[in-house]
């Protein structure tokens, strides 16, 4: 029996990359995960081998103040339930970053490998962008 299952995992990881953000941004996040886990990008090819992996999502990183409160929420918190319904949005197909495995918030950091990404979406603070490889 897997103690925590990827479905939570990745609602958490959707709660600490997009609280602030609006649906469509927490569906394109959980878009990105969910591509990345299907695609074996960066990833084992579990939920739990993609959010985990080392510095793939700020919010796991083991600084991230917002890392410990993330998995203290429930689902008495509006927020939270907004990140299960866009976390169930996107496993149902919901494609609002079409081919997006990337993405970063410009207002705080420009990853110089987006120097050259093809930009695809801007959803609330975040841009999600194809990395030409």
């Amino acid at each position: 029996m897997r103690l925590i299952p990827d479905d939570l995992l990745g609602i958490v990881c959707v709660f600490q990359e997009a609280e602030g953000e609006p649906i469509e941004g927490k569906v394109a996040v959980a878009e990105v995960i969910l591509r990345r886990t299907q695609r074996k990008y960066m990833s084992d090819g579990t939920v739990a081998g993609t959010v985990l992996r080392r510095l793939q999502f700020s919010g796991m990183n083991s600084n991230a103040p917002n890392r410990t409160r993330s998995f203290k929420v429930d689902d008495s918190d509006a927020k939270v339930l907004e990140c299960v319904s866009a976390w169930q949005m996107a496993k149902q197909g919901s494609i609002l970053a079409p081919g997006c495995l990337h993405y970063f918030n410009a207002h705080i950091v420009s990853p110089p490998w987006a120097k050259d990404a093809e930009v695809v979406a801007v959803i609330g603070n975040h841009t999600f962008v194809k990395v030409k490889e």
